[in-house]
């Protein structure tokens, strides 16, 4: 079968692929511990859930705007408004089936066949496929674990080109939960005005910071990058809201307007329950997030410090989000292995702990673990990691 050629070298999501195995394993009955996922364990706030349903015994159940349903467009604005003092109005402000949705029409959007997208690396696995899906090309700029994984905006200026079209960053981070400082940003938008690029800034993990951090973003930047900058989030991470699919973006009008073009021929729009779940959840109160921060906070705590416990496994202790990215080189004379994925199919083979392997994300020789699962089963991981590598 002749496929299109844009899929050459298109790479299956290993987030997801590591769930399927994870999932496989546990129909036959096996407990598997899975640190894959970036999927939060709580349940989801019952004010939201509430507006969910009424939403359905009120008939929100036909066509809406493809700019996402209004009340929701408006919550975001005004959350963004009171947040950092933005000005976007409804009228600019996309909602998507979550935000890897946004993310693709955004890329569709902007990038035209050769043009170039820099993304700093360890990345999020779908930033790169998104751009070969455009027929753009990814141009990878190293971030390492010496800097703390944040990237510079002066590395980018060296490897910008007259193809250079965008630059995607991402923070907190996913998979490092690095969180780049805002001095740190405001190069990005210095750059991004100085060569005329778009700036896409990926904030999912926003509410997720720890150490007493404030949240660092473009939206308190120079106001000039305005028109070159789309800022996007979602509901998933926040709110526990990962099947309800709902993501969003704000940018300027003429991008946002193309981006709906583009998915009035693709989803249309996200349920219609499951925007007015969002709006409830972002205009509402948000003691949900501060409870799930604390857990989060305890959770990270034990998750590194059990790594580290573990002769060959090096973890950084993470600003953000909700992922351990411990250096596994240590391990390969001890294993018989000579990179990442081996040492994460030993330890789904012989732990029945899931992983994913730090090249999924452009980092060779890590492990990506999230901590959105209870004390007692990351406790239970690290120590079945422990026995099975060994102390010594």
């Amino acid at each position: 079968m002749k496929l299109a050629a844009r899929l050459e070298n298109l790479e299956p999501s290993a987030t997801i692929a590591v769930k399927a195995e994870a999932d496989r394993l546990k129909e036959k009955g096996i407990d598997v511990i899975d640190f894959g996922p970036g999927e939060p364990d709580f349940d989801t706030p019952a004010n939201v859930k509430e507006a969910g349903r009424q939403a359905i015994d009120a008939n929100l159940s036909h066509y809406l705007p493809t700019l996402g349903y209004r009340p929701l467009r408006e919550a975001i604005a005004s959350s963004y408004r009171t947040r950092y003092g933005s000005d976007y109005s409804e009228s600019e402000i996309l909602v998507g089936c979550g935000a890897k949705n946004v993310l693709y029409e955004a890329m569709m959007a902007i990038v035209s066949r050769g043009d170039e997208v820099i993304i700093p690396a360890p990345y999020w696995v779908s930033f790169p496929e998104q751009v070969r899906l455009a027929d753009g090309v990814p141009v990878i700029l190293p971030s390492g674990e010496k800097d703390g994984f944040i990237p510079k905006a002066s590395a980018a200026d060296a490897v910008c080109t007259d193809r250079t079209r965008a630059i995607v960053l991402c923070s907190p981070s996913n998979p490092t939960g690095a969180v780049i400082p805002q001095e740190e940003i405001d190069r990005f938008v210095a750059l991004a005005l100085r060569r005329d690029l778009f700036l896409v800034f990926d904030e999912c993990y926003e509410h997720f910071l720890y150490d007493g951090r404030r949240h660092a973003t473009p939206a308190l930047s120079d106001r000039r990058v305005r028109d070159r900058l789309l800022l996007v989030s979602s509901v998933s991470k926040s709110y526990a809201m990962t099947g309800w699919r709902v993501g969003y973006a704000l940018g300027p009008k003429e991008l946002i307007s193309a981006m709906a073009a583009i998915q009035s021929h693709d989803t249309t729009h996200t349920a219609g329950c499951a925007m007015a779940a969002a709006a409830a959840g972002i205009a509402g109160p948000q003691d949900s997030i501060a409870r799930m921060l604390a857990e989060y906070t305890a959770r990270r705590s034990a998750i590194v410090d059990g790594l580290n416990a573990v002769r060959g496994m090096v973890c950084p202790m993470p600003g953000g989000a909700f992922y351990a990215f411990p250096r596994v080189t240590g391990l390969y004379g001890k294993l018989g292995v000579n990179d990442d994925a081996a040492v994460a199919t030993f330890l789904l083979r012989e732990a029945k702990v899931a992983t994913v392997p730090g090249s999924a994300f452009g980092a060779a020789g890590y492990l990506r673990l999230s901590y959105a699962l209870s004390l007692d089963r990351i406790r239970e991981g690290v120590d079945r990691i422990r026995k099975c590598v060994g102390r010594e």
